[in-house]
């Protein structure tokens, strides 16, 4: 998959770092107890709790903060009971001063653990006249770390509450237990959008604010375009942090407005992840292109996937789900870690930026939402009557027809397709953007792994190693270290994944495409895997050694774009094969179909191409297909995508070396060929896709084009080229 395929052209970055006003989500005051010193406490020592202690208990309680057993964070709270009195409460430790608003509903969680066998407690949240809310009488607790959730509703005009959690049980003489991480939430915090106003940062000499004051806008928009790729120095930066109001992941939102040169007005840059950036990584940046195309303005839209808005007018656009260069990842917040710093850089000065928005990736905000800062929706309740119910496509043929797929979006998937391929879930920058392995995002992997499970999907994996969309820090490590993560990343997928049907392990090798060399912004650790060495492709090898070794049960192949329309590609491409082929590392060739390579090629070159693949004797896999508008310029054009499926489609699927075809986006919306979609964003289906069911169906089984055969029937077709196919 590309990142861009289009001409890069000059931009200017713009780095603001944000500052939200949403309140804080975790109501409880060190409830994890790491404000407070290790060792013995009592009466209000702990900031944020009150300890409470019946003189008559004897021999009393001894009651301590520890730093060596602990769930969160570095510090806990240890309760060892030597005695019991006549009330639960005779012992208790209080989470005091909790606000709250009347009749609000609010989630409780703690974790607890105790020494041996059958320890209890009584976890409570209530009034200060000593009313309750909702309490867990008793909790059992286990000897491992264990949480107690409930849910509680202010029934009164309390606005400061209180959360005592009671140990003089009987149960728990001669016992120690352990609490540690106690919330009380909103339910709805973290579910409203957290914004930042763009002109809100110290920006530098090169940006500058404006006022539409039409809208009553105040945005900034670049002073001019700049011929470097990278920000280059402190006049393109302007810094400020982002609390946010809980933890978990994120989708990123703008509202902005593409000027009038449209496709020379519509794009910009992000962080790959939280942190601040360097200014000359191209690596630490995410390239996002044809917004010019992008977003949406109708109130009751949904910002999910590219949307069609045009230019000079005020739009959300959903950043993460950008499909015109296909998401990177959401936007990972924890507990510990709820202030952020994030950056974003302009690359051409037609573009004005009014605000961002980040939203949890579990919901969906409509531009409404957006606009009024509104909770999330769970669902976004599309009537889906009109939705292709089945069966799959390729029901009953000897070749698979998949389709990629985002963890947002269509929910029909399998209705359609037997195999799926995960657009950016896989790559290694979507998991790793952090050094700490414990703290990869597995989330958007694990979805996509467990969808194709639960539906018997064929599962492809894309793709283990590529210069493009890794994890920013990894090109800065030496070469020991890399390898060493490279293959803990290996090693990793395999373990979680062990039932991967297939798997990209390098994806763009050839020279000039997308190898880890560090060139044009590229990740560089090429070398770490061996570099060019002996063979020329001794990094490539390397990869399927290590594939091979953590995934032994799954098919390997190899990607790349721009082979089959091209003989010196296919030639090049042969070469790193049977380098694999010799060595028993390769079971399959993948193939990029995107229709920048394949509407103007020549259908003889496209076929003796795909013959020379398919003599290798290994399986031949189209991957990322798609076909559209020539150029994917203009409005989606039905005839001419017709015109194409009809001309390239039958190419691929009747060779018998290909045993299946995946295309790269099917749903109005959701692609980054935004012209070469075949579901309208109502269900119903484009020309070309009535076409291909019907011409699937009618070719279940190889069809092998070298064979005799007379015709049993004729077709004339539209003079597509000249003068007719």
């Amino acid at each position: 998959m590309k990142i861009f395929k289009m001409a890069m052209r000059f931009y200017v970055v713009l780095i603001l770092l944000f500052i939200s006003n949403n309140v804080k989500a975790q109501l409880v005051t060190n409830g994890s107890f790491e404000n407070a010193k290790v060792g013995p406490v009592s009466s209000t020592d702990v900031k944020g709790w009150v300890i409470e202690v019946n003189a008559g208990i004897t021999p009393a309680p001894v009651i301590e903060i520890v730093d060596d057993t602990v769930h969160d964070g570095k510090q806990a709270l240890k309760v060892t009971v030597n005695a019991a009195g006549t009330n639960p409460w005779d012992i208790q430790v209080v989470a005091d001063s909790i606000p709250v608003e009347p009749g609000g509903t609010y989630n409780y969680s703690v974790w607890a653990k105790c020494e041996k066998p059958g320890g209890q407690a009584v976890l409570s949240v209530g009034n200060y006249a000593f009313s309750e809310y909702g309490a867990i009488r008793p909790a059992n607790l286990t000897t491992t770390w264990k949480k107690y959730t409930m849910q509680f509703k202010i029934s009164d005009n309390q606005t400061i509450i209180r959360g005592p959690i009671h140990f003089s049980i009987a149960a728990d003489v001669g016992n120690t237990i352990y609490i540690d991480n106690l919330q009380i939430t909103d339910v709805n915090a973290g579910k409203k959008p957290v914004y930042v106003e763009a002109e809100s940062g110290i920006l530098g000499s090169n940006f500058t604010v404006k006022q539409d004051n039409g809208s009553n806008t105040t945005y900034v928009t670049a002073a001019n375009n700049s011929a470097a790729f990278v920000p280059g120095d402190s006049n393109h930066v302007a810094t400020y942090k982002v609390t946010f109001p809980d933890s978990g992941h994120y989708n990123l939102f703008a509202r902005l407005r593409v000027g009038p040169n449209a496709y020379d007005d519509d794009s910009f840059f992000y962080g790959q992840g939280f942190g601040a950036k360097d200014d000359t990584a191209g690596a630490d940046w995410v390239f996002i292109n044809g917004l010019a195309s992008a977003g949406f303005t109708d109130t009751s839209a949904f910002v999910t996937g590219v949307g069609t808005a045009g230019t000079e007018i005020w739009k959300w656009v959903n950043l993460t789900q950008d499909a015109t260069q296909f998401p990177t990842f959401s936007f990972s917040v924890t507990l510990d870690s709820l202030t952020k710093t994030f950056q974003i850089g302009t690359r051409e000065d037609g573009l004005d930026i009014d605000k961002l928005a980040f939203g949890k990736a579990d919901l969906f905000y409509t531009v409404n939402a957006l606009d009024k800062g509104l909770v999330g929706s769970t669902s976004t309740t599309i009537d889906s009557s009109k939705y292709y119910q089945g069966p799959q496509l390729a029901q009953g043929a000897d070749k698979f027809l998949g389709n990629v797929k985002s963890t947002y979006g269509n929910n029909n998937f399998a209705n359609y397709w037997n195999q799926i391929t995960p657009g950016n879930e896989g790559k290694w920058g979507s998991v790793a953007s952090s050094q700490d392995t414990t703290k990869w995002n597995w989330t958007g992997l694990d979805t996509l792994y467990n969808y194709a499970q639960k539906h018997n999907l064929i599962f492809k994996d894309h793709t283990l190693i590529w210069g493009a969309q890794q994890p920013s820090w990894i090109s800065s490590l030496d070469s020991a270290s890399q390898a060493k993560y490279i293959e803990t990343w290996f090693r990793m997928v395999g373990k979680r994944y062990p039932k991967i049907d297939l798997v990209d392990v390098v994806n763009e090798p050839l020279y000039g495409h997308n190898p880890p060399d560090g060139g044009n912004g590229r990740a560089n650790y090429k070398n770490a895997l061996g570099g060019n060495g002996s063979t020329g492709w001794d990094w490539v090898i390397k990869s399927f050694e290590l594939a091979r070794k953590y995934l032994p049960n799954t098919k390997l192949l190899i990607n790349d774009y721009g082979i089959i329309n091209d003989n010196a590609s296919t030639t090049s491409y042969l070469y790193i094969i049977n380098l694999l082929k010799d060595r028993g590392l390769i079971d399959g060739i993948g193939v990029q179909g995107h229709r920048f390579a394949l509407e103007n090629a020549d259908t003889t070159t496209l076929k003796n191409n795909l013959n020379k693949l398919g003599a290798t004797g290994l399986p031949v896999y189209i991957t990322e297909l798609d076909l559209g508008n020539l150029g994917n310029s203009g409005n989606a054009n039905d005839t001419q995508q017709l015109t194409l499926y009809r001309k390239i489609f039958p190419i691929l699927w009747k060779n018998p070396a290909v045993k299946g075809i995946t295309l790269w986006g099917y749903v109005e919306g959701e692609m980054w060929q935004t012209t070469c979609f075949l579901v309208r964003s109502d269900g119903t289906w484009r020309p070309a896709m009535t076409w291909l069911a019907n011409y699937i169906k009618d070719n279940l089984t190889d069809v092998n084009e070298t064979a005799l055969a007379l015709p049993y029937n004729f077709e004339l077709e539209q003079n597509y080229p000249n003068p007719f196919n």
